[in-house]
C-alpha cells in the first residue's frame, strides 16, 4: 500500500493468497453465469485499505474514487452485488462501513447520503477496476519450491486514468509491472486519433473463443473480435448461449499452477507429464488452448531445474511458438521466453540457437523499454542473480555476459 497524503491518486495493492481471475477481478463458478455475487478475499482487503485511506482523507472518495465506474447509484444497482467470500473480511468491511457514518467525514447535509454511496459503490469500483500485478520475468526464476508462485503476483487498484482505458482483444497497448509500478507501452504503431486499449485478460487467453473470453472477463459486455456491427449482432445470441455453458476458466489456473510448482522437481515432472499426455476429457466449452501452453512453460522450468537443458529447450520453443502466434507482436512475456530459451540453449551448448534467441530478446526489450543492453542487464539483474538452472552464480554471470553483453 502506498501512503501519500499529498496525492489523491489511488494505488492500493494486496498480495495474492486466494484465487483471482486473469484480469484481477474476483470470479467464482456461479458469478461467471451472472447468477450469484462474488468477491474474493484479496479484493476485500483492498476495500478495507481504501476505507482506511478515506477515513484519513475523505477527499480521496469525493475527488477520485467516486469518478470510477460505476459512477452513479443507478448503474451500481443494475450490477451484480459484491459479497466477500471470506466471512471475517466481510464482517470487517460491514463494520467499517457502519463506522463511516459516525465519523462525520463529509458535510452534515451530505454525510449520510455519501456514506451510503460509498457502501454501495466502493466494492463494485474495486471489482470492476482492479488489475492483476506481476513482474513477468520473476515467474520463471523466483518461484519458491515450498510456496510455489503465490507471492509473485497480487491485485491492485490504480486510478483514475487507468480505469478510462477500454478492453480490446486486439490491444495496441500492453501493460507490464515492475513491483507495484504499472506501465502501459504501445505494442505496435498507433495512428493519430486511434483509441488506446489494452486487454483486461492475459494475452495467452486472447486466442480463445469469443464466448470463453467473455465468460472470463465477467464484465457487462461481450468480447467480439471485430467491429462489424451487423456481424456482431448476429453473434450475440450464439455467445450468450455458449457463455452459459462455460462454468470456469482454464483448468491450469493460478491455484493449480501454484500447487504444481510447490511440489519437488521430480514429483512435479511426473505430474506435468501426466497432465500433458493424459489431458482430462472435457466438453469443448471447457477446453482452453492456453492450458497446454502453461503446462509447457512449467515443464520447461522443471526440466531446466533438473539440468535437462536439451529437453527443456524443446519446451521453451513450444512456448515461443504459441506466443509468437497468439500474443501481440511486441510482448514482454514473449521477450522473457526468448531470454530463458537463450540461457537454456547456452547451457545445452547449442550456441547458434542461444545467440538467435538472445538477439530477439534484446531487440524486443529495446522496443518496449529502450536503453539498449545496459538497461536490459539492469532490468534482469535480480532474475539473473537467482539462476533457474543448477549452475553457480559465477557461471551464470559468464553466460549472461557472453549472450547479452
Amino acid at each position: 500500500e502506498e501512503e501519500d497524503d499529498d496525492d489523491d491518486d489511488v494505488k492500493v495493492a494486496a498480495k495474492a493468497d486466494s484465487q483471482v481471475h486473469h484480469d484481477g477481478s474476483d470470479v467464482d463458478v456461479e458469478s461467471i453465469e451472472g447468477s450469484m455475487p462474488s468477491g474474493e478475499k484479496r479484493n476485500g482487503v483492498l476495500i478495507l485499505r481504501l476505507l482506511d485511506k478515506i477515513k484519513k482523507k475523505p477527499k480521496l472518495w469525493t475527488d477520485t474514487l467516486s469518478q470510477l465506474f460505476p459512477r452513479d447509484e443507478e448503474t451500481a444497482l443494475n450490477l451484480h452485488p459484491w459479497m466477500c467470500s471470506c466471512a471475517k473480511i466481510g464482517l470487517e468491511i460491514e463494520q467499517t462501513f457502519n463506522e463511516l457514518l459516525d465519523l462525520h467525514l463529509f458535510p452534515e447535509n451530505e454525510n449520510e447520503e455519501t456514506c451510503k454511496d460509498i457502501q454501495l459503490r466502493l466494492p463494485l469500483i474495486v471489482r470492476y477496476n482492479v488489475l492483476s500485478v506481476e513482474t513477468a520475468p520473476e515467474q520463471y526464476s523466483h518461484f519458491d519450491t515450498e510456496k510455489g508462485m503465490v507471492e509473485l503476483n497480487g491485485t491492485a487498484l490504480y486510478g483514475p486514468e487507468v480505469s478510462y482505458l477500454n478492453h480490446s482483444c486486439t490491444p495496441n497497448l500492453s501493460r507490464m509491472s515492475i513491483g507495484d509500478v504499472m506501465f502501459f507501452v504501445s505494442n505496435r504503431n498507433i495512428t493519430s486519433g486511434e483509441e488506446l486499449c489494452f486487454s483486461y485478460i492475459e494475452h495467452e487467453l486472447l486466442c480463445e473463443s469469443e464466448e470463453k473470453r467473455t465468460a472470463i472477463l465477467d464484465m457487462d459486455f461481450k468480447d467480439y473480435s471485430d467491429n462489424d456491427e451487423e456481424e456482431t449482432a448476429n453473434k450475440k445470441q450464439k455467445v450468450a448461449t455458449k457463455k452459459s455453458k462455460i462454468r470456469a476458466g482454464p483448468m491450469i489456473d493460478a491455484i493449480v499452477q501454484n500447487e504444481i510448482m510447490s511440489t519437488q522437481p521430480f514429483e512435479r515432472l511426473e505430474l506435468i507429464l501426466d497432465l500433458l499426455n493424459n489431458p482430462e476429457q472435457v466438453e469443448p466449452e471447457q477446453d482452453f488452448q492456453c492450458d497446454k501452453y502453461t503446462l509447457h512453460s512449467l515443464h520447461a522450468i522443471t526440466l531446466d531445474q533438473l539440468g535437462k537443458s536439451s529437453e527443456a529447450l524443446t519446451e521453451w520453443q513450444a512456448c515461443i511458438e504459441f506466443a509468437e502466434k497468439n500474443f501481440p507482436s511486441i510482448d514482454e512475456t514473449t521477450m522473457n521466453l526468448y531470454v530463458q530459451a537463450a540461457l537454456c540453449a547456452k547451457f545445452a551448448k547449442k550456441f547458434d540457437v542461444a545467440t538467435i534467441y538472445a538477439n530477439k530478446a534484446l531487440e524486443m526489450h529495446d522496443k518496449l523499454w529502450g536503453g539498449g543492453r545496459d538497461r536490459f542487464l539492469k532490468r534482469y539483474e535480480h532474475d539473473f542473480s537467482k539462476p533457474l538452472r543448477p549452475i553457480s552464480k559465477k557461471y551464470m554471470s559468464l553466460h549472461v555476459q557472453e549472450l547479452f553483453a
